[in-house]
């Protein structure tokens, strides 16, 4: 029997408005297009299980806090802001403790890598406070949101992203379990997954490496670090610089890294303040001070220290840090307290 023309029409209808609900009904959330080709590639580069990455991102969100941290970095502030954050009374006293517990280990990454005491001492003090704060982002969130959020160096980070999953899966760590600092740097020293990968080395001989709990992987890993670098054992970092005339912009300009002898800048208009080789190579910087600028001459191990951290803040309040432990270290021994005066 012939349905009546009404029921087929509005059959039809029926069944339209089915196909078109379907149509406009939201479909199970993807992955950004960037993420997917991210994954692509991991897989394809590492042999990655590809449900396993998808599940770490899907997970993944941008982290506000690490947007704001990296577009205010502390290393920015003038020379005599910087200073006072990290070369401080707690950091010296912290510095000299830390030393005291772990001589053997410092004296013997001296003999390895030819790092003094102070300066491994000092690097440790102003990344961590000797392991009191090593950072409280997921390192893997923060990777993601500089890799995919953070357009001026999105491909540094998501290279130190990948870095990060071959370091968690080679330790068989659960990424998401991983804290560290906004900019994904790990442990006592602070080091990106690239130079975990790279210069982290197991000093204690235990057979792993690690940097959160093991202050002699710490200790040894920086040292090995600066060695790697071109650390030159029982040479200067820096030296106070004298200017005259107009010609020492060129140096100035030329930059940090050693590139011109002491005798050629001389030509130039610039000095060293203390005896020093003529032949010695430097580059020239300077530091804003409240009252303007101080010029100082950096020499190849200040250039090491920016390569753990390109900032000449970083670098000098390393140094100077480094040179207060030693000294107050040298006044305590040479004027111990006795018991019954303390």
């Amino acid at each position: 029997m012939a349905w009546p023309r009404i029921l087929v029409a509005l059959w039809l209808t029926l069944i339209g408005s089915s196909f078109a609900t379907l149509a406009q009904a939201p479909s199970k959330p993807g992955l950004r297009p960037e993420v997917e080709e991210f994954i692509t590639q991991l897989v394809s580069r590492h042999g990655f299980e590809e449900a396993e990455l998808r599940r770490i991102f899907a997970q993944q969100k941008p982290n506000d806090g690490v947007l704001k941290s990296i577009n205010a970095p502390t290393t920015a502030k003038p020379w005599h802001e910087f200073r006072p954050i990290f070369v401080t009374p707690t950091r010296i006293s912290g510095g000299i403790e830390f030393w005291k517990q772990n001589e053997d280990l410092l004296r013997r990454a001296r003999e390895t890598y030819g790092v003094p005491e102070q300066v491994i001492v000092s690097i440790i003090g102003v990344e961590t406070i000797y392991g009191k704060r090593t950072g409280t982002f997921k390192v893997v969130d923060a990777l993601y949101t500089l890799g995919f959020d953070y357009p001026a160096r999105a491909s540094f980070f998501r290279g130190e992203l990948e870095q990060f999953l071959l370091m968690a899966r080679d330790n068989a760590m659960d990424p998401n379990s991983v804290k560290g600092s906004f900019a994904g740097a790990m442990g006592l020293p602070q080091f990106i997954p690239t130079s975990y990968r790279n210069y982290a080395v197991d000093f204690d001989g235990d057979g792993k490496v690690n940097l959160w709990d093991g202050t002699a992987d710490a200790i040894g890993s920086v040292a090995n670090y600066l060695k790697q670098f071109g650390w030159a054992a029982g040479e200067g970092i820096v030296i106070p610089a004298r200017i005259s005339g107009t010609d020492y912009k060129e140096v100035l300009d030329a930059g940090l890294k050693p590139n011109m002898t002491l005798q050629q800048m001389q030509a130039k208009g610039v000095e060293a303040t203390e005896p020093v080789a003529e032949q010695v190579q430097a580059g020239l910087f300077t530091l804003d001070i409240a009252q303007g600028q101080e010029f100082w001459l950096a020499l190849n191990n200040f250039y090491v220290i920016t390569r753990y951290n390109r900032s000449k803040n970083y670098a000098m309040a390393v140094h100077q840090l480094a040179e207060a432990i030693a000294r107050e270290r040298e006044l305590q021994k040479s004027s111990p307290v006795s018991a019954a005066n303390p």
